[in-house]
């Protein structure tokens, strides 16, 4: 009897120390976190599951996410957690959590939102880089002059992606420089399309359709230039020369002008300028442009013909 008893009290002393120590296993369940996961365009992402590896001890733990992309987890350990995102379509996320802290009672932690960015999305972001690179390399063929080479590279660019509207702007001026304007135009104009507030784009259409001799279109393309970029001269004064040409004379000088207050000292502005003067009798005026036109040439010729010019307006003042 004393044996059994010893046993039994040998017994109810080591349960007394398990119910001891029940407090310090609670510390093994501390954690609630919570949270959600989301793709680039902030949808929820619903099934990603979830792996925690506690690098201490090799236990894994296993969430998933609802149909709001939303996921919780009660009752974890203590320690240091390598996390792993995984669905499929999408790339793989990984990330460390650190509930290092003991804790006597459930600690919630809510877990910043998560984004995981899908293998579409990545596959094209690839090639848009490496599409960077070829675009480069063509926009080098062109500052070369070598169109035929920029043109074969563009090609092989907008047969995998023919809405790609860098290599259309650069095989429509390719082109352009080839004189090969309905090709041109119609790279040109697939640019406005996609990208309506690039303003380079219409220069280089109204430069095709002014070659053609379409010169509506051209003016009319040329505004659009202005509008998107007032500042830019040689659109203002290339419709000038059009509209000069049209005999619209007051437009004309008005799109010098304007030219000219970007460029106030250009020759070829200053000169046409000068013609309009002409044309409105405005004579004085006329040869303060021109002077400063003479100024700026350094062909003799043209500084000999300005020159005459310049002398017959004088004559013409003297006589009225």
């Amino acid at each position: 009897m004393r044996y059994r008893t010893g046993q039994f009290i040998g017994a109810f002393i080591v349960f007394l120390g398990f119910i001891l120590i029940l407090p310090g296993s609670g510390q093994y369940r501390e954690y609630l976190f919570y949270g959600k996961v989301i793709d680039t365009q902030k949808n929820p992402l619903e099934e990603v599951e979830m792996v925690l590896l506690d690098i201490a001890t090799s236990r894994h733990y296993f969430v998933k996410t609802n149909k709001n992309g939303e996921f919780k987890f009660a009752g974890l350990p203590h320690g240091t957690y390598k996390v792993t995102f995984t669905k499929e379509g999408y790339t793989t996320k990984e990330d460390e959590w650190k509930f290092t802290a003991l804790q006597d009672r459930m600690q919630k932690v809510e877990i910043p939102t998560v984004t995981l960015v899908s293998q579409e999305l990545v596959e094209k972001e690839e090639m848009m880089k490496k599409m960077q690179g070829v675009i480069k390399e063509a926009f080098e063929k062109i500052r070369q002059s070598d169109y035929d080479g920029a043109i074969a590279i563009l090609k092989d660019v907008l047969a995998k992606d023919p809405k790609d509207s860098n290599a259309l702007f650069l095989i429509g001026l390719s082109y352009s420089k080839k004189k090969m304007y309905p090709e041109a135009i119609e790279a040109l104009t697939q640019v406005t399309q996609l990208v309506p507030k690039f303003p380079l784009s219409y220069f280089e259409l109204a430069v095709c359709y002014q070659n053609q001799n379409d010169l509506e279109k051209a003016l009319e393309n040329y505004q659009k230039n202005l509008d998107l970029d007032p500042n830019n001269p040689d659109s203002a004064y290339n419709s000038g020369l059009i509209l000069f040409g049209m005999n619209r004379i007051d437009e004309a000088l008005a799109r010098f002008e304007k030219a000219l207050t970007v460029k106030p000292d250009d020759p070829a502005y200053l000169e046409m300028a000068g013609r309009c003067y002409i044309h409105q009798a405005n004579f004085p005026k006329a040869i303060e442009c021109l002077e400063k036109a003479k100024a700026g040439y350094t062909d003799q010729e043209k500084i000999e013909f300005l020159d005459n010019l310049i002398a017959k307006l004088k004559e013409q003042i003297k006589q009225q």
